[in-house]
């Protein structure tokens, strides 16, 4: 039997794709050189760069999501075999059309890189590890890597979740605390470690197995926390101990919230960006790089910034709808005919 869809959990993931499109459209417009007089979001909302705000939200519904639908049962073979037909067919699709409009584009392809490192784009990780050296990276960003080495995780961390919920709590900061120090001089940004996201996963986890709902303490100090956080600059601290405190104060606030918004109109709206959200992740940078491009060296006004991103956004939409559609048919494909079933 069907899960009912966790409303709150839609919301959350919405707000956190509107960050995650926002912070990414104000880069490219430095990127290429664009003036602007207005930003659509604040750059650092509650002391927290706007992309991270985002991030940390995807990987606590991540953790929630995943707790939610394996609660009861989780049989490795089935839950691996799903993992892999939401992440890789997709992100291969979407990376077979960019490839595509670069090699046009560009009147061919250039890489002076091993076709060796073309497996860390195959297997989803090349925006992870580009840190380490330059491969073959077009779209998915760090952010996709970081997921899959989560998910790998999952069936362990639900299991600690389920039958030793304090040894695992224990556990989980401990590596936590060493790892953010043995960490924090390597190449890759200290943020990006999927060790170190673990304890956001595990709050979403902890939330829909254990807590469940939110109450006023728990409201209380969460508004507080993200209130101080507004009006101080906590920008000095250090960003792997900052990012999960306001990721789980803002997932509490806005779960409490959701409630009161989730009016048919908005758990509709938001059902829709959650749909689609891997879609949108997957393409979105692409062809904010791409669109941003066009306006090159200018300038836009108040009322043109916001009407571009609009636009953009617009684009996005068809194209990861367009995405999505291709995609599923691609893979009913393969499952009955090819494989059969």
């Amino acid at each position: 039997m069907k899960k009912e869809r966790l409303t709150y959990l839609d919301i959350i993931r919405t707000i956190a794709v509107i960050c995650v499109l926002v912070c990414h459209y104000t880069r490219a417009l430095e990127s290429n050189g664009i003036g602007y007089l207005n930003k659509i979001l604040p750059d650092f909302p509650f002391s927290l760069y706007l992309g991270s705000y985002g991030v940390s939200l995807f990987f606590i519904i991540s953790g929630a999501s995943l707790m939610y639908v394996y609660a009861e049962k989780c049989e490795l073979t089935s839950f691996f075999k799903k993992r892999f037909w939401a992440l890789y067919p997709m992100f291969w699709l979407a990376y077979i059309t960019a490839f595509l409009y670069n090699f046009w584009v560009n009147r061919g392809m250039f890489y002076a890189y091993p076709k060796s490192r073309f497996l860390l784009t195959f297997f989803g990780m090349d925006g992870y590890l580009g840190w380490y050296g330059g491969n073959y990276y077009l779209l998915g960003e760090w952010f996709l890597g970081c997921l899959i080495f989560l998910y790998l995780l999952f069936p362990l961390l639900r299991k600690g979740v389920k039958d030793y919920p304090k040894i695992t709590i224990l556990v989980a900061a401990a590596v936590y605390v060493i790892g953010s120090v043995l960490l924090k001089n390597t190449r890759m940004p200290i943020e990006c470690w999927f060790i170190l996201r673990v304890p956001e996963m595990l709050f979403g986890m902890y939330f829909v197995h254990y807590i469940k709902k939110v109450n006023f303490p728990m409201l209380g100090v969460s508004s507080i926390i993200l209130i101080i956080a507004a009006v101080v600059n906590l920008r000095n601290l250090p960003v792997i101990y900052l990012t999960p405190v306001i990721g789980i104060t803002s997932f509490l606030v806005l779960t409490f919230l959701s409630k009161y918004i989730a009016v048919n109109v908005v758990r509709k709206f938001c059902g829709i960006v959650s749909k689609y959200s891997y879609a949108v992740f997957l393409c979105h940078h692409f062809i904010i790089e791409k669109m941003t491009a066009h306006f090159a060296g200018g300038g836009v006004s108040r009322s043109g910034n916001y009407f571009l991103f609009i636009i953009i956004v617009a684009v996005i939409a068809l194209v990861s709808r367009l995405l999505l559609e291709v995609n599923n048919r691609i893979c009913r494909f393969v499952k009955c005919e090819i494989w059969k079933g």
